[in-house]
């Protein structure tokens, strides 16, 4: 099996004035992403994306990669990573270059699945779990809306049967503090509730955050501070009693080195579509392992992003290693994206709780509708 095509699409869905959201650092007004689909000699497709800049990543692959990729058998994933990382490593160790390195090694592990005939992460090392639980990612900031509407998607979260929620904070102490007030208040104690501020604030302020918060009974506090802020992670850590969370602008194993033994966090979350992809989740996953931190995969984007998550969960190893480990928890994000709810023509399986069962469409378990590409494709 050989590669003989590669292609990039830019897709572009604009939202409407009523739809559109922000977190702490901006504002999105549109879903526009980059995807990339892997032909062989044999006719089989893999698929991947890329999170980040579309326009550059697809400069990234058009230019470089693709031509890189033609003649090679996908089931040497790992020489290619290596080739293509080297290709740009003294140009792009982090950032848009991993990106889009990101995009093919995905792909590349879709064509392996659906060669031998088996969902991916029978490929990663087989499953240690028979159900994956969801927990939704919302609660964005509106132009005309406050508190009571982040309350009131919250409460749609829960009665939809999510056990878990995920809210944006970063927008000052007042706002931070009263929205987790009344979402706690709102949710009950039963349900999951973590925080993300999107890097939002220093050491400082995070501190004094964290402190008026942690009464809630938070699972996690998200990436707090700046990602590059090592030492502002393990002061915020050293100063809370919330589990810290972050690593998804984290690029690559050596990024993840730093993160995880200077032990800035307590659950490291690498997203594939940023970190280089399944083949970089593996190795991050067993540097966790070695420094007995939870990991979890951040999940942001498409069908592509999602069902790539799902293997990856499949395929995390139990935490803690005991006969009561907890659950692999898996990032939905309900924000409006329509190439995440109809690019893929499979359902996601679920049981009667509304946990993710184990995926049995070979790779990564994307049909993809290329009707929907067409029509939302940009030059």
């Amino acid at each position: 099996m050989r590669i003989t095509e590669v292609q990039t699409f830019i897709v572009r869905h604009e939202l409407s004035a009523e739809a559109q959201f922000c977190y702490s650092q901006a504002w999105y007004k549109d879903r526009t992403l980059l995807l990339l689909r892997l032909r062989t000699d044999d006719g089989l497709e893999g698929w991947g994306e890329a999170f980040g800049p579309a326009f550059p990543h697809k400069a990234t692959i058009d230019s470089l990669y693709g031509p890189y990729l033609l003649g090679l058998d996908p089931f040497d994933s790992d020489a290619i990573w290596t080739g293509l990382y080297n290709m740009l490593r003294d140009h792009g160790q982090k950032g848009l270059a991993v990106e889009a390195l990101s995009a093919v090694d995905i792909a590349l592990w879709d064509l392996k699945g659906k060669c031998v005939g088996l969902p991916t992460y029978k490929l990663m090392g087989g499953s240690h779990r028979k159900r994956v639980l969801p927990y939704a990612t919302g609660m964005y900031r509106r132009r005309e809306d406050g508190v009571e509407s982040v309350v009131a998607e919250a409460r749609s979260y829960v009665e939809a049967g999510f056990k878990g929620i995920k809210i944006k904070t970063g927008f000052g102490f007042d706002y931070d503090v009263e929205t987790v007030a009344a979402l706690r208040n709102e949710v009950g104690p039963e349900i999951m509730l973590m925080v993300d501020a999107n890097h939002a604030y220093n050491a400082s302020t995070a501190i004094t955050i964290g402190r008026a918060i942690e009464k809630y009974d938070l699972s996690w506090f998200e990436e707090p501070v700046p990602p590059e802020d090592i030492d502002g992670y393990r002061e915020v850590r050293a100063a809370l009693d919330i589990p810290i969370a972050g690593g998804e602008a984290e690029f690559t194993r050596y990024g993840f080195y730093r993160l995880l033994h200077e032990r800035a966090v307590d659950i490291v979350q690498p997203d594939c579509g940023v970190t280089g992809g399944i083949s970089e989740f593996l190795k991050i996953a067993t540097l966790a392992s070695v420094h007995n931190i939870q990991c979890y995969p951040h999940v942001w984007g498409s069908a592509i992003a999602v069902n790539t998550g799902i293997q990856c969960c499949f395929a995390l190893p139990d935490f803690p290693p005991s006969l009561n480990p907890g659950p692999a928890l898996l990032e939905l994000d309900r924000t409006p994206n329509i190439f995440r709810e109809k690019l893929n023509r499979r359902e996601i399986e679920r049981d009667d709780d509304g946990m993710i069962l184990p995926p049995t469409a070979p790779g990564i378990g994307v049909d993809v509708d290329m009707n929907l590409i067409e029509d939302h494709r940009i030059a």
